[in-house]
């Protein structure tokens, strides 16, 4: 498993690795599937934004977006081996809006740290599958975040799960 993660310059000196890894990797290990590897984009919000409207049509601002390898197992079973295999071994990509995560931080009082880790565990659950389309899938990828979450932090983040910007 590789947690590979690329932080933009202009916001190294405001984000640890090691917050966003510790995110994935929890995610991942609650989720059984710790020996896949997954990619962690820090950017600003103009960037996130482009590829808001590129990937999803939407022209405007968000938090983190989800890039799934392979949406089930049918592009894998179609593929030769060797990149069936690779594919398994790979989830996909994050990307993260750097001022964005701040503001939610200072508007829900909670730290930074706890705001990119929510997000990172957020997104890693869109990418194994989760979503919050209705009020029982929302409902499970709420409980499954709380676990992980609590696992992460001391901080109460419930007021920031009950009131997502999702």
């Amino acid at each position: 498993m590789g947690i590979y993660i690329q932080i933009d310059g202009q916001f190294q000196a405001r984000v640890e690795e090691a917050w966003l890894e510790a995110a994935a990797k929890a995610a991942l290990r609650a989720c059984q599937r710790d020996e896949i590897s997954i990619s962690i984009l820090v950017v600003d919000d103009d960037e996130l934004r482009r590829y808001n409207r590129i990937y999803r049509r939407q022209d405007a601002p968000t938090d983190v977006l989800s890039f799934a390898i392979q949406e089930g197992p049918a592009l894998a079973a179609e593929a030769p081996d060797a990149l069936a295999a690779e594919l398994d071994a790979d989830l996909g990509d994050l990307v993260l809006a750097f001022p964005y995560a701040s503001r939610q931080a200072i508007q829900h009082g909670h730290t930074l740290a706890s705001e990119l880790q929510l997000l990172v565990v957020h997104g890693t659950l869109h990418l194994l599958g989760y979503d919050h389309d209705t009020e029982t899938r929302q409902a499970e990828m709420w409980r499954k975040q709380t676990e992980i979450l609590s696992s992460l932090t001391d901080e109460d983040l419930t007021p920031r799960l009950t009131t997502p910007d999702w």
